[in-house]
């Protein structure tokens, strides 16, 4: 958790709510109970109702949909001060995705009627939350054009780039070379390919020294090169 180990003040460092006054931020720390979620953990399933709200303050989570035929896709991974769960939340209906622990996990808990409550009682909170979600959904848009307008060599520096941005991703990276625990199959998943192609493109980023494949994780070997993919 943040230094001095309080949920106001960690919650005060999580983009989603660091736009909020400080008095409605404490007011939300004081709503939130920690709980653990050891690693493979289903924190929660899609189709359930949402009815809380998850701030991760240790380790990460995939986001993962599955098809009809019981396939599973990686569509996100939230690391330390990201939220999950807050859009069936918010709407009152079930959950779009499913969650899982990635490693384990420590969150900050808040039910979805206590959340609301805060919400009604707090108008300016309320505003500063859709304004928030509102540059979310810019984000998300950047995304899908970047899924219809690139090639798989930018997207997937790009997913690298993005992943190596969390120092919980790869805690003990050195300038030299970051570690991202993610297999090729997760990879692939996030970006809704098949493994073969991520290899496949792994391998040519390998032969040009921007990075080194290892078992069950990539290691970033040379950012600048990564960046020029930008």
């Amino acid at each position: 958790m943040a230094e001095n180990g309080t949920p106001e003040h960690f919650l005060s460092e999580v983009p989603f709510l660091v736009r909020l006054l400080a008095d409605d931020r404490k007011a939300l720390a004081a709503l939130a109970r920690p709980q653990n979620f050891p690693a493979g953990t289903v924190i929660f399933t899609e189709g359930e109702p949402g009815d809380a709200l998850y701030v991760v303050v240790e380790g990460h989570a995939r986001i993962v949909v599955s098809n009809g035929s019981g396939e599973e896709t990686t569509v996100a991974v939230m690391n330390v001060g990201d939220v999950i769960g807050d859009q069936a939340l918010l709407d009152g209906g079930r959950r779009s995705a499913s969650a899982v622990a990635g490693t384990n996990i420590t969150a900050l808990v808040v039910t979805r009627d206590a959340f609301l409550d805060w919400l009604v009682e707090r108008p300016t909170a309320a505003r500063v939350i859709i304004e928030t979600l509102s540059q979310r959904l810019r984000r998300m848009n950047r995304q899908l054009l970047d899924m219809v307008s690139l090639d798989l060599a930018h997207r997937l520096a790009k997913l690298l780039l993005s992943l190596a941005a969390s120092y919980d991703v790869v805690p003990h990276a050195t300038p030299a070379s970051l570690r991202l625990q993610f297999t090729q199959a997760h990879l692939a998943s996030m970006l809704g390919v098949s493994r073969e192609s991520v290899n496949k493109q792994l391998n040519a980023f390998a032969r040009d020294g921007i990075v080194a494949i290892a078992r069950g994780a990539v290691m970033i070997k040379d950012m600048a090169g990564l960046r020029a993919y930008e």
